[in-house]
């Protein structure tokens, strides 16, 4: 696995055309450099705010990598913060099916999708994770997973482009070309995000009585006070709890994986739970045995 992120505590980054795609790049490439195995069968790109919509990122990635992806099934999730742990779900089930291994790509520009006058634009950064799950005949690997979407709160986070956009534009066209990302970006309840947050130990008791417990939980990084909330909620559960957000900021998608890999050279032989959050009100959770 690999990860890259740009955090400056609330200060504005750099925004440049196709910077998803560049993040994705910039945690792939070292993947890509050290030799794949012979069967890749896929490659699954997941993003919160791609570039574009078509091409997609992961068709940008097989464009420019076709040397060593040519023969990958491409498959793009847009499923919002969820998507990460969702992707590596995925990845697991179809490295197991086809016996072979499956390249996960996650990478959002979240401080660009933000506007910069809205007070939630301080909390995000950028940044990507890359990870290959390969099949080997052992007990390691995806112990179990789940995923719940709560009722009410599929709006807690709202991007509006599609095919809406039209008439935002012609709603809002006062300030449309000056602040677009205000009425067209992406936005948080608030007031949603903590009716969320209150079903994570519930969802959490539910997981274990069907899987087992953890040694480490990696959330998605939402933002240092959500995580220092829910980090005094779980500490009464013994396991390791791990919280880099006041390092990298909100990643989006690619969150949860650059927590991973902050601590990837102390999992071996432990059982790691992932768990993603917030977009379109869904929690979803996966435990490996590493």
């Amino acid at each position: 696995m690999n990860a890259y992120f740009e955090y400056l505590n609330g200060s504005d980054l750099p925004e440049h055309p196709k910077q998803v795609f560049s993040l994705a790049e910039k945690s792939l490439r070292p993947l890509l450099e050290s030799g794949l195995p012979a069967h890749v069968s896929h490659l699954i790109a997941a993003t919160t705010c791609p570039d574009s919509l078509a091409p997609s990122l992961g068709q940008l990635i097989v464009e420019k990598f076709n040397h060593s992806l040519k023969n990958c099934h491409s498959i793009d999730i847009v499923q919002g913060c969820a998507g990460g742990v969702t992707a590596m779900i995925l990845g697991s089930q179809l490295a197991e099916i086809n016996k072979s291994s499956v390249l996960i790509v996650q990478a959002d520009a979240a401080k660009k999708a933000t506007s910069k006058s809205k007070g939630i634009n301080k909390i995000f950064g950028n940044g990507s994770f890359a990870s290959l799950i390969s099949y080997n005949d052992s007990a390691k690997g995806l112990l179990h997973s789940k995923s719940r979407q709560y009722k009410g709160l599929s709006e807690v986070v709202t991007v509006n482009l599609g095919h809406n956009t039209a008439e935002i534009i012609m709603k809002e066209k006062k300030d449309i070309v000056s602040n677009p990302r205000i009425h067209l970006g992406l936005s948080m309840n608030n007031l949603l995000a903590i009716r969320l947050m209150r079903n994570a130990e519930e969802f959490y008791i539910d997981f274990v009585k069907e899987a087992t417990t953890p040694d480490i939980m990696i959330l998605h990084q939402v933002n240092p006070i959500i995580l220092r909330h829910l980090e005094s909620v779980f500490k009464k559960y013994k396991f390791e709890f791990v919280n880099v957000s006041e390092s990298t900021g909100n990643c989006g998608v690619a969150s949860v994986g650059i927590a991973l890999n902050s601590v990837k050279d102390t999992i071996q032989g432990k059982k790691v739970l992932l768990c993603s959050f917030g977009t379109g009100g869904v929690i979803t959770a996966g435990l490996w045995q590493c």
